[in-house]
C-alpha cells in the first residue's frame, strides 16, 4: 500500500482530496493535519510515502515546512504541493518536490500524479533521485500546470453579446475606467475583468504586463521605441500600429524576455 499524508488547514479540502486518494485502491490516506506544525510532527510519527502539502498554511509557509521535512527525515517522502495558484510553482519545485498540483483538484491530473509517485518510489536507480534529474522532471512539470490552467478562449462583450476569443488573437488590453479593454487585430472589446484579474488568466510565456495599465502580447510586438529616462514603447502589430508604453523598472525584464 502506498501511504499518504494530507496538510490543509481547511476541512473540505482535505475532505475532497482523501476522497479522491481512496478512489485508488493502492493508496492508503495515513493522517492529516490542518496546520505546518502538526504535519510537521505526525509525518516524522507516521512516516508516509507521499505528502500532500497545501501552501497556503495558516501558521507556516507550506513550502518551509515541506523543505523542513526534506531535511529531518532519513528516508522523506515524496511532496506534491498543492495551491489554487500556479504562481507558487516555482518555489515549490526549488524543494525537490516530485510534483504540483492546482485546486479544484482533478481526477485525471491526480491519476497522473500517482502514477508519477509510484514510478518514483519503484526506481533503484539513483540517476532517478539526482538533483539534475530532479530539476528537469519539475520543471516539464510547471510547464504543464501553467498549460493546463491557460484557458482556451476569454469571455469578452461587444454590442451587448458575450464572446469567447482565443488569447492567441490578443494584440493587448489596457485599462479603460475599472475593467480591461483588449484588442485584436483590428477590433476591440469590453471585458469584466480587471486588468490583474485578465493577466492571471492569460499565459505569463505570452503575455507581459509592460505598464500599470497595459497587458502585451509579446508574440505581437513590431518595434521598440526609445522614450524619455530609459523607458520605451512597443509598437504592436495591429491595423492602428499602437505605441504602448513600458515602465522603466521591467524594461530590463521585458529585453530578456525578448532575447536580447
Amino acid at each position: 500500500m502506498l501511504k499518504v499524508f494530507i496538510v490543509d488547514d481547511e476541512a473540505p479540502a482535505r475532505s475532497e482530496l482523501r476522497y479522491l486518494l481512496e478512489q485508488f485502491p493502492e493508496v492508503s490516506v495515513i493522517g492529516e493535519a490542518s496546520s505546518g506544525e502538526e504535519a510537521i510532527d505526525s509525518v516524522l510519527q507516521v512516516e508516509p510515502d507521499a505528502v500532500f502539502l497545501d501552501i497556503h498554511l495558516q501558521d507556516r509557509d507550506g513550502v518551509d515546512v515541506g523543505q523542513e521535512l526534506l531535511e529531518s527525515m532519513v528516508n522523506p517522502p515524496v511532496i506534491i504541493f498543492a495551491s489554487a495558484y500556479e504562481i507558487h510553482a516555482v518555489r515549490a519545485f526549488e524543494t525537490d518536490a516530485i510534483d504540483y498540483i492546482v485546486k479544484p483538484f482533478s481526477e485525471t491530473r491526480l491519476e497522473k500524479t500517482m502514477n508519477r509517485v509510484r514510478k518514483l518510489l519503484r526506481s533503484t536507480d539513483s540517476q532517478v533521485m539526482s538533483a539534475p534529474y530532479l530539476e528537469e522532471q519539475l520543471q516539464t512539470l510547471l510547464q504543464n500546470v501553467l498549460a493546463d490552467q491557460q484557458p482556451r478562449r476569454v469571455p469578452v462583450e461587444k454590442n451587448g453579446k458575450i464572446m469567447l476569443i482565443d488569447p492567441n488573437e490578443i494584440v493587448y488590453a489596457t485599462l479603460e475606467g475599472r475593467y480591461a479593454s483588449i484588442y485584436t487585430g483590428n477590433e476591440q472589446f469590453s471585458t469584466s475583468f480587471t486588468l490583474q484579474e485578465l493577466e492571471s488568466r492569460l499565459s505569463p510565456k505570452q503575455f507581459f504586463r509592460t505598464h500599470r495599465a497595459f497587458i502585451a502580447n509579446l508574440s505581437k510586438t513590431a518595434e521598440l521605441v526609445p522614450w524619455f529616462k530609459g523607458s520605451i514603447h512597443l509598437v504592436m502589430q495591429d491595423c492602428r500600429r499602437t505605441e504602448i508604453p513600458v515602465s522603466r523598472n521591467v524594461v530590463k525584464e521585458l529585453k530578456k524576455r525578448l532575447g536580447f
